[in-house]
Parts: C-alpha cells; structure tokens; sequence
C-alpha cells in the first residue's frame, strides 16, 4: 500500500485511516508517527535524482531531527546540512566517518566557532564580515562559503521568502564580486558558495532560472571556485516539475566551471511521511456549529497557527454530512486547526489523524499550558507502531528549573 498522501488513492487514505484506528489502543496521544518505509522510498527517489544529476545530496536535518530517523536517512547522502553547533554535533555524531556536515547560519556566535569548526566540514559564511571575524579561528582543513543571495523571489509570502525586501540571509551578488575580488583579503580562503532561496516548491526551473543569474553576475567568481550548493526548498516529488531544468542546472555548473555540486532538501525527505493522531475528548455544540475538541493543540502544529495553514486530516470528505470545526484543548482562542467534514459523526474518543506533517513542526512544537509534546512512534511495514519517545512531567519540569512534587510521581 502507497502511504504517501500526494500518491494515495481516496481508497489507500481509508485504509491508513483503519491502520491507526486499529493501532489506537497502542498509541499514546497525542503522537508524532513517522512511517519508515515511505522515508526509505524518499530516499531512494532523491538519491536516483541526485545520482542522475551527478550532484551530491545532504539532508537538512532542521526538517526533523530524531535518531532513527537520521539512521534510515545516512546510507542514502553524502551527509547532512546544519544551521547550529547543536545540529552540527548531532549531524556528527550520526554519520559514518566519511560523512560530511555542512553549516550556514545569520547567528554564528564566537563562543561556539571552534566547536563548530570541530564539527564541521563545510561553512558557508553568511556575510563577509562574519567571515573576516572568524577566519582565523576555523580550522584550517574546513572548505569555506559565502552564502549569496541570488536576489530573485519566487514567493508571494515574504515570511518564507529568503530574498524578501532587506534579508538576512547572504550577500548579493555585486558584493559577492567585490569580497572575492584578486585584492580583497576576505578572498584568500573561499572555495565555494552557497544559496537557499525557495520554500515547498514543485517548480525546478526556478532552479535553472537562479543558477543562470549567477552565472551571469559571478562568472568570474565561479570560475575560481571548486563547489557550489544550491540549497533546499524543493520538494522532488511526483508533483514537481522541469527536472530536465534541474539537470541542466547541475550540468551547466559542472560543465563550465568544474564545479561540485551540492543540494540540501529537509522537507522533501520526511514531510509526508509524518502524522499527527489524536482524540477527541469533546463535542460542543455552539449555535449552529459542532466543535470537536482534540486532546492535541496548533502549538504543536506550529506552522498551522503561523501561517493559517489547514492541515489535511484523514477521512475528511468534500460534502460530508457531518461537519465539524477541528480545535486544540489550550485556552488560546485561536487554538483550531480548520473546518472538516465526515462521513459518520465523531464521538468521544474518535481518532483524528492529521497527514503531511512530517517537517518543521515536531521540532518547532510547544508546551504552551503545560501539555507535553506529543508521543513519537515509528510505523513499520506491517502496520505495527512503536514507541521511540515519550515526553515526561519529570523533563517538562526540569526544563523550567522545577524539582517535580514528589505527589505527582505517584
């Protein structure tokens, strides 16, 4: 059976529906499931993508970073991408020895440069002056970036929009050519670049559109280079469109200028292969209006408050006869995740599983009132889910400094 919801058929979703229907009891919810076989088939579809193109592909584990599933990832990359010391001693500690950790951040803090330096294989400076403070503290065998910023945009919302009016994130390309002038001291040292200007894209010719205006403004820099990574934000999958675009991207950089070629997707490894199962502990009839309270909260969906996203859940049908506004059990007003519709009325108890949750939101959840994180479970091929974490009232406490009252142990 295809879990994954981009693929599924209305049939295999009610299937999966049934799946964790039957595994309920099984389940502590809220839970975080990560269903390994469709990461496995992600990693099979990247790495014949990235393989064909002759490009060398990491994982940026910012997407979700859990131990097994760094495991199943590993033998599929050349290593994996980080944006902080934490990320990058994980990313070190999970790869073989061969393995590469690649590091770019706007907030790079001198107290932890030789840490990273120790942890990593590439860094790609996020502006010159950055560079120039803590050139000398890196370790000399590090292959050294800047992070341009290509200055083209391809989203309409700017809080995604690495190229949005006054970012952050990288040098344009003029001051590019000025750093890496012959005379320039921050020159001596650089061997690649890096840029990420894309977010949840199926369009790969904005790939081939952003290379070739580098290629234009930077030709010379690029020359003198022996690698260029081209970030994420694409999602590779059965929707995406113009990989012929993305080849000859790959292909125009090597060809002209003997460049290794790097891509760094997060996303597109792991979003479809999470779920979000919960419960319904109550019903509420308001005027003309069914709510249905679930024993998770937006919090840990935070993208789905941030951004007025609607999550797709499991058995909602176009039409339904019974509809139902989906909400969280904190005492944010806000705390709804949208309006769906069922075929057969929820009760007390009713699990809801929500899909296409697998990136950015376990690793940006919250406790906001207290409610631990959701349970995280693994789903195997047979269907059979297990317990790879739960979140404890001794952990919750001791992360705010608290000693946990001995009465609630008991």
């Amino acid at each position: 059976m295809s879990t994954n919801p981009n693929q599924a058929t209305i049939d295999e979703l009610a299937e999966l529906a049934v799946v964790f229907a039957g595994a309920a009891d099984s389940i502590a919810t809220p839970a975080f499931v990560y269903e390994d076989a469709f990461i496995k088939s992600r990693c099979q579809h990247l790495k014949k993508i990235s393989d064909q193109a002759n490009c060398k592909l990491l994982y940026s584990i910012k997407a979700l970073t859990l131990p097994w599933v760094l495991d199943l990832i590993e033998p599929y990359v050349h290593g994996f991408s980080t944006s902080s010391l934490f990320e990058a001693t994980t990313a070190k500690n999970s790869l073989p020895a061969e393995g590469i950790v690649h590091l770019t951040t706007p907030g790079l803090r001198p107290d932890q440069i030789s840490k990273i330096s120790e942890n990593c294989d590439y860094i790609s400076f996020n502006t010159v002056s950055q560079w120039m403070r803590h050139k000398d503290d890196v370790a000399k065998d590090l292959e050294i970036g800047l992070r341009v910023n290509p200055e083209v945009s391809f989203l309409d919302d700017p809080r995604y929009d690495p190229c949005r009016a006054y970012s952050k994130l990288g040098i344009s390309a003029y001051a590019i050519k000025e750093a890496l002038g012959r005379r320039s001291p921050a020159s001596h040292g650089i061997s690649g670049l890096l840029f990420h200007n894309n977010c949840n894209s199926p369009d790969l010719q904005e790939v081939l559109v952003s290379v070739q205006k580098l290629e234009r403004e930077l030709d010379q820099v690029l020359t003198g280079l022996t690698w260029i990574n081209l970030g994420g934000g694409y999602l590779f999958d059965k929707d995406s469109t113009n990989h012929d675009a993305f080849y000859e991207a790959v292909a125009s950089l090597q060809t002209k200028y003997g460049l290794d070629v790097y891509i760094e997707p997060g996303s597109a490894f792991v979003r479809d292969a999470g779920f979000l199962v919960s419960k319904v502990l109550d019903l509420i009839k308001s005027e003309d209006r069914s709510i249905a309270v679930l024993d998770t909260t937006v919090n840990h969906l935070p993208e789905s408050f941030e951004y007025e996203w609607r999550p797709d859940v499991l058995l909602d049908v176009d039409g339904g006869r019974f509809p139902y506004i989906i909400a969280g059990s904190t005492c944010l007003a806000g705390d709804v995740f949208g309006e769906y519709a069922f075929a057969e009325p929820l009760e007390i108890g009713s699990t809801i599983v929500m899909y296409g949750v697998g990136a950015y939101n376990l690793v940006k959840a919250h406790t906001f009132n207290g409610l631990p994180l959701p349970s995280i479970y693994s789903l195997g091929v047979n269907g059979e889910v297990t317990l790879m974490k739960e979140f404890t009232l001794e952990e919750q406490s001791a992360r705010w400094g608290f000693e946990v009252i001995a009465r609630f142990r008991n």
